[in-house]
């Protein structure tokens, strides 16, 4: 029975209907990939418990229940977007850049890193205060502020000249990218996080503040202690010597400079797969429940007929066919919802003589749900025979 259903959805399955539940795979497929970037993986399981909840309260017919979830999810939905805006904006952000390249990017040599680790060095000696960002995946320009252009090769020298304390820039941030800087003397964000700002100054708590809210990493070094320290991923650690600031700028440059993507067909099978998989099923359920469910429909169902109000005097004495094959159109779901118990058919034979006589088979003498409409009736006539109780000049 349930083969045969299922065959019978497959059949109806066309290339609309395809391309509907791809489209709602791929946008399953983002959040839940947006659900695990922002380590919120928890609130995604339980969206994704009380989504099931729902569609069981759906299918299910239960009208107050489903009502409550109407408005719970209106007020979860308006909740998601305050709690986690900054990471919407930044996925929309990298979705833009994913889909608007401007070529591969330039990439960032080994002397452009010793010019840095140098660099670092000298300020952390000289204890003159310093803050390089070197920009990620992520856009910049909407979380910083002010600044110089610039777009310059990178050097000790220049890198000297912008943080003397004689330069109006030195309060600010330098801004590399692709190997160049771009921009000096460039006001970020401040972190909020005061537990770990603790006698830190200003230039830490920016750099703190940008890798919060971006990918980027940031390069600090103390003006009061001479400590050079790195910010990522809102974390900010005290770098012990110049080999480990080599190590770390090795590692993010390197990651940065990648321009060889691996295979298309890697990254659509292979890549993620579980969260594939899982995309996939839950856009072909909630086709399935949504759309396929609502599709109207047209089913076939074979009722017994059942006589009703046989007059006094007379018996049934034959009915032919017993049962009726009745077409009904609605939703499929109503349709798939309804068994054979539910239906039925009564030939009320009030008024009616002795002898064989026809009855009409019509929306008036079926009994169904006011979810399905009657259509036909195959045969669309009944023989109905009736015959007195006691038969004429029979001996008394």
């Amino acid at each position: 029975m349930w083969l045969h259903a299922l065959w019978h959805t497959c059949r109806s399955i066309g290339l609309s209907d395809l391309l509907d539940m791809a489209v709602v795979a791929a946008f399953i497929y983002s959040a839940l990939l947006w659900f695990e970037w922002t380590k919120a993986a928890f609130v995604a399981r339980g969206i994704l418990i009380l989504a099931a909840l729902y569609v069981f309260a759906r299918q299910m017919g239960m009208v107050l229940t489903t009502w409550l979830f109407h408005g719970f999810f209106a007020i979860i939905v308006i909740a998601l977007v305050i709690i986690f805006q900054e990471e919407i904006r930044r996925f929309f952000e990298r979705l833009a850049l994913w889909s608007w390249r401007r070529g591969p990017p330039i990439p960032f040599r080994s002397e452009m890193r010793e010019i840095l680790v140098q660099s670092c060095g000298l300020f952390s000696h000289s204890h003159l205060g310093a803050l390089i960002v070197l920009r990620g995946r992520d856009l910049l320009e909407r979380h910083t502020e002010g600044g110089y252009d610039l777009d310059g090769k990178i050097s000790g020298a220049l890198l000297q000249s912008i943080f003397d304390v004689h330069s109006d820039g030195h309060d600010g941030a330098v801004l590399i990218e692709s190997g160049r800087v771009r921009q000096f003397g460039v006001h970020l964000p401040l972190s909020s996080n005061l537990t770990r700002l603790v006698g830190l100054g200003t230039r830490h708590a920016a750099a703190l503040g940008l890798s919060e809210v971006t990918d980027a990493l940031c390069l600090v070094v103390s003006e009061q202690r001479g400590t050079i320290s790195v910010a990522r991923h809102g974390q900010l650690t005290v770098i012990q010597n110049l080999g480990e600031l080599e190590t770390i700028l090795e590692q993010f440059t390197s990651r940065q400079s990648e321009s060889r993507r691996p295979p298309f067909w890697k990254t659509i099978f292979i890549k993620n797969k579980t969260e594939k998989i899982l995309a996939a099923g839950l856009s072909l359920v909630l086709w399935l429940v949504f759309v396929q469910g609502f599709k109207p429909d047209e089913q076939a169902f074979s009722i017994p007929v059942t006589a009703r109000n046989v007059p006094e005097g007379l018996r049934l004495q034959g009915l032919s066919p017993h049962k009726v094959a009745v077409t009904f159109s609605g939703l499929k779901r109503d349709l798939d919802l309804v068994s054979v118990q539910d239906l039925h058919i009564y030939i009320n034979l009030e008024g009616r003589g002795p002898g064989t006589k026809r009855a009409m088979i019509s929306e008036d003498n079926v009994r169904n749900p006011d979810s399905l409409h009657f259509r036909s009736a195959d045969p669309a006539e009944v023989d109905v025979e009736l015959a007195p109780l006691i038969e004429t000049g029979a001996p008394r």
